[in-house]
């Protein structure tokens, strides 16, 4: 009875293994210690593709690779020797030939006395975690090649934000030792000026658990200095939404800074230039007006000391004329006669004047290239140029210095940035001149504004502000560059590139007509100030000629059609409401061929050229307007047409 129950017992226990091995998801096989499958499951089926018909009777040696039988025999080796087997991640061939990989745990069977008979073997389909596993390492071999093959610096930190491990990029680009960087440190390797934002900044993307962003200065060990840079940090999350660490990249933008950097002093200039036109133009007629009266009342006035007033009143119009002017140096709008001159002469001719207003406790020193080659500029503009940097060069150094002016030749075969500050020059032959003093020198935010007008550093009452900016002027007007390098205690050095002129003879400047003004001839007066239209006008009766004035172009008109005669002489402002100098001009030779018209603005004949206001080759005059001047250009003019006139 108790024989019964024991096999009773050991056939449930049979059929409950027999339904495990048949229900399992793993590969359940045994096979002898030849590898001859005895046992196959439902599971091996699903796998490896073979039924349990197939593979019963059949060596094992059909699912493994060949380069891994050898592996197979030894391991059945192992197996009879009673030792169990497992492989974390070997590979099977399944029967339509694919690779198939499995983790693999092998077991001796024993028999009844205890001798190993045969093998079971447990194979587990890992190919999906195999796959994932192989998809990732792409990834990250991916990653990898990305971090190397970008130019900006890939660093990762912990949850609070401290660097997570040796940040290798980060070292190579700062020259921080991990030491240096460990924890908070890498915070130090920011500009201390913008180090309080980039960590405020951090702490709140942190606690937001936002992107963080910077834009600031990092110091750059290649370049022993701050670099401006664009940082990025995204948060890596769990699943449940915790930051688990941060990955960030950080890229030098020095380059496309300065670039915005030049658009944005370009503009700034640009601007501040239109303005500056606009505020001479408009002194420019107030100035003819308080120069006109101040000339006719000094005829009348027969007291001395009111015509030391009224002298003083003529000597401020004209340095106020004279800021004018530099403002439209500034602007570019100021008339020049250029040349064909050597740089050379130039400097050694005004040397003597620099060294007088350097002062006694300082001294110039030239350092001039041999056969510089001749530029086409106002040598009068070069020599404003050249007073002006002494003159600053001067107040930089209060004790005494050393100014030095040198030039060369210099060739630029493409495009590059000489200065920071400045715009790529266009690749040519310049003649170079270098203004070095050593005086104290300027930081980058000076350096900055230098070139603006009214921009100075000197106290109240002590400058215009207006010195380099006309330096500024002159030099892009002559089609030039200008760029400066400072550092504070460590002097100023201007260098100013001119395009050096092709062969050629020296050109011969417009001789000064020493024509008394006076005449009998008509004149028509177009202009739209009153106080201006007076002042020439009475100039011109002073001078005999015969005058009609025109409240503005359209008034002009009308009178000319009613006139018995056309005048000998039209004087026109260029800029008129309604009608301007311009298309009167048209119209009144279109009724009278050949009259010729002298026109006038407080712009200059560049800047109503640029503006489509005048044409090219017009008779000109710039306010200010002086009486003797505007009688001696017109009896100029009228003289000029009675030659044209004479027979040959």
């Amino acid at each position: 009875m108790r024989d019964v129950s024991r096999r009773q017992d050991a056939e449930r226990a049979t059929t409950r293994l027999a339904a495990i091995v048949a229900s399992s998801t793993d590969a359940i096989i045994g096979k002898t210690l030849e590898g001859i499958v005895t046992s196959w499951n439902d599971a091996a089926e699903r796998i490896f593709g073979y039924s349990e018909t197939e593979m019963v009777g059949q060596s094992i040696f059909v699912l493994i690779p060949e380069e891994l039988h050898d592996t197979e025999r030894d391991l059945l080796e192992r197996i009879s020797c009673g030792e169990r087997v497992d492989f974390a991640d070997t590979v099977r061939i399944s029967k339509d030939g694919r690779k198939i990989f499995i983790a693999l745990t092998v077991s001796p069977i024993w028999d009844s006395a205890g001798t190993v008979v045969g093998a079971c073997s447990i194979k587990r389909d890992i190919s999906d975690r195999k796959r994932a596993e192989e998809e990732l390492a792409r990834r990250e071999e991916r990653y990898r090649a990305l971090v190397l093959a970008t130019t900006s610096i890939v660093w990762s930190a912990d949850p609070e934000g401290r660097f997570a491990g040796v940040q290798s990029f980060w070292e190579s680009y700062t020259g921080q030792s991990w030491s240096d960087q460990e924890g908070f440190g890498w915070l130090n390797a920011i500009h201390s000026d913008d180090r309080p934002q980039a960590k405020a900044t951090w702490l709140q993307a942190r606690d937001r658990g936002v992107i963080w962003e910077y834009r600031g200065r990092l110091w750059s060990s290649a370049h022993q200095g701050h670099r401006h840079v664009v940082a990025r940090a995204v948060p890596v999350v769990d699943r449940e939404g915790a930051i688990r660490e941060w990955i960030g990249t950080v890229t030098d933008a020095e380059d496309r800074w300065l670039a915005e950097e030049r658009l944005r002093h370009a503009d700034r200039i640009e601007s501040v230039g239109r303005l500056a036109g606009g505020v001479a133009h408009e002194a420019n007629n107030q100035m003819t007006v308080i120069l006109g009266a101040a000339e006719f009342l000094g005829r009348a006035l027969r007291d001395e000391l009111a015509r030391v007033d009224l002298e003083h009143i003529r000597s401020a119009a004209r340095r106020t004329a004279a800021i004018t002017q530099q403002l439209l140096a500034f602007s570019r709008r100021q008339v020049l006669q250029p040349e064909l001159v050597d740089l050379n002469t130039v400097v050694t001719t005004i040397e003597p004047i620099l060294q007088r207003a350097l002062g006694e406790v300082s001294r110039v020193e030239l350092r001039l290239a041999d056969a510089l080659g001749q530029v086409k500029a106002d040598p009068g503009q070069l020599d404003q140029v050249l007073l002006n940097l002494a003159l600053n060069a001067r107040d930089a150094m209060p004790g005494g210095g050393t100014l030095t002016i040198q030039t060369t030749s210099v060739r630029i075969d493409e495009q590059r940035v000489i200065s920071k500050d400045l715009e790529p020059i266009t690749p040519g032959r310049y003649a170079a001149l270098v203004v070095t003093d050593t005086g104290i020198g300027m930081d980058r935010e000076t350096m900055s504004h230098v070139f603006e007008p009214f921009f100075t550093t000197k106290g109240v009452g002590e400058g215009t502000g207006l010195g380099l900016a006309t330096v500024y002027g002159i030099v892009k007007q002559s089609g030039g560059f200008i760029s400066v390098h400072s550092e504070p205690e460590h002097g100023a050095s201007f260098h100013i590139y001119l395009p050096l002129a092709g062969a050629g003879g020296q050109a011969e400047r417009a001789a000064v007509s020493g024509t008394t003004g006076g005449g009998s001839e008509s004149v028509l007066v177009a202009e739209d100030e009153p106080a201006v239209r007076a002042i020439v006008a009475r100039s011109l009766r002073e001078f005999g000629y015969s005058v009609v004035e025109a409240r503005d172009g359209t008034h002009a008109l009308q009178l000319a059609e009613t006139a018995p005669a056309p005048p000998d002489l039209v004087i026109a402002d260029v800029v008129m409401p309604g009608l301007g100098g311009k298309p009167l001009a048209a119209a009144l030779q279109a009724r009278w061929p050949g009259i010729p018209v002298l026109f006038i603005s407080g712009y200059t004949g560049l800047d109503a050229m640029r503006r489509g206001l005048m044409d090219e080759g017009a008779e000109f005059m710039q306010k200010p307007l002086e009486p003797e001047a505007v009688a001696r250009k017109v009896r100029q003019i009228l003289d000029a047409r009675v030659d044209s006139r004479a027979p040959g």
